[in-house]
């Protein structure tokens, strides 16, 4: 009668894993949750097996079914267990036991006046897969490809976006090294949500955290050396990232590596209090050397901080940017900015979500105006539903007004289906 509990337990564990896009703090923890939970299923599995080879058929007939198992949704306490896994829970996991792990997300949209130009469209969003494969117990390769379909025009060429490539060596919960293109540990929601839309609660990204390649102005990707683990802090719940690399630039001027003129540094700290489950607060601070248009390259240096609450059917997301832009003969530029999202779990499917954001850019001279091109919204208000069909399959619903420099304000809308598998 031992198998009732052990199915039970493989049930739980594969809903986790489901729902394994909890966000958390530094480059690759969702990426270590969803590893660790996969492997522990197919454990779990592999024991169910034999423990039903060995049984005896009357028992085995007498045995009542398992209860059905409730949503993703209906099970908030079961995921924040899942993203409080230690980093070095994988060590009791053999490596033998899963090598290899593949997903997939995607989405299809439909567009009202996105741009306030009262263009009505369907689009195919981004494709994005994820794989991983385990090399040794302390070591990880991970690829993260983003199929770029923008336009509906030009099918037959569709652009490969390698968002991620890294080898991963994670020796303990205190230092795990990465290295190779990773996602900068700027401010919560670029390192919390992966490329792929069914993860985030809403249809869109908030505009601070826009990928470069769909008009963000932050350096929210770099190719380098990422150290990131727990500090000695008790029921503080300290973690950090360190990052070296190279900065990114864009307009005429070809990124390359050069320490003396392209190098970036970015440095994360983080506080996940036991005493609170489900908040987390922090601060980065980025510093490069940016090339805007072709000959001219100024410092850089970004500021964000953000306090945010993920439990009990509530997410509470708030952040704040001050990124900064100078150089002697230049002028100046600065962007600051803050964005708060409210979400609210209704039952086990339903969740409507509002986001206030708002930014101003400003300065001085060429880096004054071309801060202001890259950066000129002021203010955005949007809200939306999101309705989970099951646990691989999302519906969301948005209206918003937005306001930007130089051009009148309007209002878009959006439905998209977001998927996994």
């Amino acid at each position: 009668m031992r198998n009732k509990p052990r199915l039970r337990q493989v049930g739980w564990a594969a809903l986790i894993w489901m729902f394994a896009g909890w966000p958390a703090f530094g480059q690759d923890s969702k990426d270590d949750i969803i590893q660790k939970l996969i492997s522990r299923v197919e454990a779990l599995e592999r024991e169910v097996a034999v423990l039903k080879h060995a049984a005896v058929p009357e028992q085995l007939a007498a045995t009542p079914q398992p209860e059905p198992v409730p949503t993703v949704a209906a099970i908030p306490a079961a995921v924040e267990q899942a993203a409080s896994i230690p980093a070095d829970a994988s060590e009791a996991v053999p490596a033998s036991e899963k090598r290899f792990t593949f997903h997939g997300y995607g989405d299809v949209d439909f567009l009202r006046n996105p741009d306030g130009n009262s263009i009505k469209e369907f689009e195919v969003g981004e494709l994005d897969l994820f794989a991983t494969a385990r090399i040794t117990p302390q070591l990880t390769a991970l690829v993260e490809a983003v199929f770029l379909e923008d336009t509906q025009v030009y099918v037959g060429s569709v652009p490969i976006n390698l968002e991620r490539v890294l080898l991963q060596y994670k020796p303990s919960e205190f230092f795990n090294l990465d290295i190779g293109s990773y996602r900068t540990a700027i401010g919560f929601y670029n390192t919390a949500y992966l490329r792929g839309a069914w993860f985030q609660t809403a249809l869109t990204r908030p505009m601070l955290f826009l990928f470069e390649d769909d008009g963000g102005f932050l350096p929210l990707h770099n190719t380098g050396v990422s150290a990131n683990g727990l500090l000695p802090s008790g029921a503080l719940g300290l973690r950090y990232v360190v990052e070296v690399g190279n900065s990114r630039n864009y307009g005429g001027v070809t990124p390359e590596f050069d320490v003396t003129q392209h190098g970036a540094f970015n440095l994360a700290l983080a506080a996940r209090p036991h005493a609170w489950p489900g908040f987390e607060t922090g601060f980065s601070y980025y510093r490069d050397l940016y090339t805007p248009v072709e000959g001219l390259t100024a410092g850089r240096s970004v500021w964000t901080a953000h306090a945010v609450y993920q439990a009990n059917r509530f997410e509470f997301l708030n952040e704040v940017v001050l990124a900064k832009f100078q150089r002697l003969n230049s002028g100046w530029g600065n962007a600051q900015g803050f964005y708060s999202q409210l979400a609210y779990r209704i039952g086990s499917s339903w969740t409507p979500y509002f986001r206030f954001e708002d930014m101003n850019s400003y300065g001085r001279g060429l880096l004054g105006s071309t801060v202001q091109l890259a950066a000129p919204w002021r203010t955005i208000f949007t809200g939306g539903l999101r309705y989970d069909l099951n646990e691989a399959v999302a519906l969301k619903f948005e209206l918003g007004r937005d306001n930007r420099l130089g051009q009148r304000a309007w209002v878009q809308a959006g439905v998209q289906v977001a998927f996994t598998f």
